[in-house]
């Protein structure tokens, strides 16, 4: 059903230029611009690269697409955009740059405050439950530059709540893993909120007149679009989308937590 369905929209449609030639660009600056030691690992640029390509795929791709139609596939660039990706690119990073940022002026500051535990935490459970929000969260769909802030907001803050599990000299593994067990806890009542709904928490998902403000961000024209096409878009139970969008977050959150402790705490 869904195949067929996105076999309606434009290459250009399914897939974001814009942020594929931004992935480009970081890759470049990457390998040719910033500094990095001699001792650089290939599994660093590797990770770095394969975060990258995650990011593409979570925002770029028809995954995005997909997400305006099925909740259920929102949850899964949830899982890509905030619990795949920044590990792999805090993995891959040259830290090179970043002792670099840190000897500005104020800077070390700012970023030491930002990234101890409880700062991080808070930043990111604040973005992540207010842009789901369901006015929110109706509302920014709706609006494709305030959709792009709320995505760029969850994407650093996500960045900032991964840094002390990742880095090897702020937290023990001790610290780690109660850190980690800490925001599964906090993020658990998300999930655990889509898991018992009885009813539609998001009605831009079953709306007509919202889903079609927020599907029109990704057509280029609308004037030959009848509204029958839209309505054909909505074979999609919100309930059922919902409980399967609770346990692909359970899962995201459950795997990526558990794998980066573990990865640190060996220091690999």
């Amino acid at each position: 059903m869904l195949d067929i369905i996105l076999d309606e929209f434009h290459f250009s449609t399914l897939w974001n230029g814009g942020i594929f030639l931004f992935t480009m660009f970081a890759a470049i600056i990457y390998f040719f611009l910033l500094p990095a030691s001699k001792k650089l690992s290939w599994w660093k640029s590797f990770a770095f690269v394969l975060g990258l390509i995650v990011i593409f795929a979570a925002i770029a791709s028809p995954l995005n697409v997909t997400g305006r139609i099925k909740f259920s596939t929102h949850c899964l660039q949830l899982v890509l955009l905030l619990l795949v990706a920044p590990p792999l690119l805090i993995a891959g990073f040259k830290t090179e740059i970043l002792e670099r940022v840190k000897s500005i002026r104020n800077m070390g500051k700012i970023i030491s405050v930002l990234t101890k535990p409880v700062v991080a935490g808070a930043i990111f459970q604040v973005v992540f439950y207010g842009y789901h929000i369901p006015s929110i969260f109706n509302f920014a769909r709706i609006d494709l530059y305030l959709n792009y802030f709320f995505l760029l907001a969850l994407f650093l803050s996500s960045v900032l709540l991964w840094i002390p599990i990742l880095s090897t000299d702020q937290l023990s593994c001790s610290e780690k893993r109660n850190y980690s067990f800490v925001n599964v806890l906090l993020l658990a009542p998300f999930g655990l909120i889509l898991l018992f709904a009885n009813t539609e928490l998001y009605a831009i998902y079953s709306d007509i007149n919202l889903f079609m403000s927020a599907l029109a961000l990704c057509l280029p024209d609308l004037t030959d679009v009848p509204p029958e096409f839209f309505a054909s878009l909505l074979p999609f139970d919100p309930i059922h989308e919902q409980l399967l969008g609770a346990i692909i977050f359970f899962a995201g959150i459950l795997i990526s937590f558990t794998a980066a402790t573990f990865l640190s705490a060996k220091k690999i």
